[in-house]
């Protein structure tokens, strides 16, 4: 794996980084008949016969009447509009839910940085960030100058859309009082200037760090390094109380909006510090907390002190005082393959052209500026406040980083299933050992290959799951090993092909979504079928038990909170010969625990192997 030939354009390449981006094909609209008939064999998992008969009543009802209406109005969008779910995601799916970012909406990732050489020492907490500081304006550069690599399928056959990589830096999401929105001041070179600048949050005390000499350089990693050094020294040594502005960002976004308008409302200065802060390039959260292993890293970094973390910021590095760290994104600005392939890009820079010379001086004292708030009585009060609430969040979500080391990808694949399906799979059966029932399950399946695509929904529980997994779970000869090893093979296959679907424009909660966000807008009644008590038991309107995603084939491996308190974030990495995992429950579920899900996740694909092989005995006898 070369950094250059994933990252990196030629310099007399013909290719720019967006250049393909408004050639995508236009995102398709399923028909409606077909969207109904899989929604309904997407139901079968959770459903008594009699809860069945009715949902297909209700369907049928809905096809023939207001859901035809529905549908066509959505052709005509679709003939006007190259994606017509874009807006209604971004504003719906994201911006008018109310709750604070952090925990809920936000995404995290430990970053595993001593694999590539860079230890997680003490003496890493300001050298680590500075590093940092130096690879994201290098990669923000990349991006500004359109030579990063346009995303590509591995045989090329596929390009993908660039678009989200433009509201990765000098982005935010600024909170409204019914919808948030997302403000971006990024530019490429083509499109004018940029703010160039990067902020640092420490003890609730904010900075502005210029990133570039005024040459257009990018400042070295010594140069940083000194920044960061005042930046502690002042903090440390004066100890005064400082604003606490930063610890407001973190309430639900009706109250923080409030705030935010009264703070502009205060004074001129204020205004100019929210643009910024807004449009700065991104956000390091120099962070006291001691993470010992990765599963604190990852908790911490979700988490962790927020006095030093602004939620609205759409990039958020995360710096720890013994030299761990980690990266937090806000996931309407972008989606997690974006953060993976910013994380990758950092490992491979240091794994490539390994540690500064911290011998070397900086070439110039480049000061850093504070940040300081006007206030008044009524936002210190806000302060005290949210102290209390901050409080009580830390851990509020349990977050477990796990290895299995029994296998990886390459024994799957030798098996001649998809790694992807046979870890959904896996993960099916170890939940409804654990907890007695079948999970509606939501597998991220991604769309950039159409126009301003994001995501599609792939519904991996399907019938050919249970009929696995109820066989795994009888243990006299009425299934037989190589029966369940057949079973197997079919839920796998079988999840391979929704996958596949769901990334051609065949899922069913897209279509659903847009079906309901048309009459919500026609001011028309929402139909029955959106209160069929099997639509949100299957997972529909956001009640997915397991929120899964597949991040690869690398190490990077990141994670966001459950959808439902008694749900888990289920996240997956797949390598040659082992799997790294993120599982994810809140704290306050009385149902759910990360460890015994890992361990029984454990025992499915030790079982599954065992199935497997028993298999290959059994035909070489024959």
């Amino acid at each position: 794996m070369n950094r250059d030939t994933i990252y990196h354009l030629p310099e007399d390449s013909e290719e720019s980084t967006f250049c393909y981006d408004e050639s995508r094909p236009a995102l398709p609209l399923p028909k409606l008949e077909h969207t109904l008939k899989r929604y309904l064999e997407s139901l079968k998992p959770f459903g008594t016969p009699e809860e069945l008969e009715r949902s297909k009543t209700i369907i049928e009802a809905f096809r023939t009447g207001i859901g035809a209406k529905l549908h066509a109005m959505l052709e005509e969008k679709a003939k006007n509009e190259k994606n017509w779910v874009a807006k209604w995601w971004e504003d719906y799916a994201y911006c008018t839910l109310r709750m604070p970012l952090i925990p809920y909406c936000v995404m995290a990732q430990p970053l595993m940085f001593e694999t590539v050489g860079l230890d997680a020492v003490p003496e890493n907490f300001l050298k680590g960030a500075a590093i940092f500081c130096w690879i994201n304006m290098r990669f923000w550069k990349l991006v500004r100058t359109e030579t990063l690599r346009p995303i590509a399928s591995a045989d090329k056959k596929i390009i993908f859309s660039s678009e989200l990589y433009k509201r990765l830096f000098n982005t935010a999401r600024i909170p409204g009082l019914e919808m948030d929105k997302i403000e971006t001041y990024f530019k490429t070179e083509k499109e004018g200037e940029c703010p160039s600048h990067l902020l640092v949050i420490y003890d609730g005390r904010i900075f502005k760090l210029n990133g570039l000499h005024e040459n257009g350089e990018i400042l070295s990693p010594q140069e940083f390094l000194l920044m960061l050094q005042q930046i502690q020294q002042k903090v440390d040594s004066e100890r005064a109380s400082h604003s606490g502005v930063p610890l407001l960002t973190n309430d639900d976004r009706t109250t923080w909006a409030r705030n935010r308008n009264h703070l502009m409302e205060l004074s001129e200065h204020n205004r100019y510090l929210f643009k910024e802060i807004e449009g700065a390039v991104a956000l390091f959260s120099l962070d006291t907390n001691e993470p010992g292993n990765y599963s604190e890293v990852a908790a911490r970094t979700l988490v962790g002190d927020l006095h030093s973390k602004w939620a609205d910021k759409s990039a958020v590095m995360v710096c720890f005082k013994n030299g761990r760290m980690g990266c937090m994104g806000e996931h309407s600005c972008y989606d997690g393959t974006i953060s993976i392939s910013m994380s990758l890009y950092c490992m491979l820079t240091i794994y490539e052209e390994g540690i500064p010379d911290w011998s070397i001086p900086p070439k110039k004292l480049v000061q850093p500026v504070e940040l300081v708030f006007d206030v008044d009585d009524n936002i210190r009060s806000e302060i005290i406040r949210m102290q209390e609430v901050a409080d009580k969040m830390q851990n509020c979500v349990i977050v477990t980083v796990d290895q299995f080391t029994g296998y990886g990808k390459e024994y799957m694949k030798s098996k001649k299933i998809h790694p992807d399906s046979w870890v959904q799979t896996a993960l099916l059966l170890a939940y409804y050992r654990l907890h007695g029932t079948f999970a509606p399950t939501y597998e991220t399946a991604m769309m950039r290959q159409y126009y301003k695509g994001r995501t599609e929904t792939c519904r991996s529980c399907s019938i050919e799951t249970v009929n696995f997994i109820e066989a795994m779970q009888q243990h006299s000869k009425e299934s037989s090993g190589a029966t369940k090893a057949k079973l197997f093979r079919t839920a796998a296959y079988r999840q391979t092909e929704l996958m596949n679907e769901a990334r051609k424009g065949n899922g069913i909660d897209r279509h659903l979504f847009g079906l309901w966000c048309m009459a919500y807008d026609q001011g028309l009644p929402i139909p029955e079928l959106y209160d069929d008590p099997l639509y949100s038991k299957s997972g529909g309107g956001g009640n997915f038990i397991l929120s899964t995603s597949t991040l690869g084939f690398t190490i990077n491996c990141g994670f966001v909170a459950p959808m439902c308190m008694d749900g888990y974030g289920c996240f997956y990495s797949m390598l040659t010969d082992n799997v790294w995992s993120i599982m994810t429950a809140y704290k306050d579920s009385e149902v759910t625990s990360c460890h015994k899900l890992v361990a029984a996740f454990h025992q499915a694909m030790e079982d599954i192997r065992s199935l497997m092989e028993a298999e290959d005995v059994s035909s070489n006898k024959l």
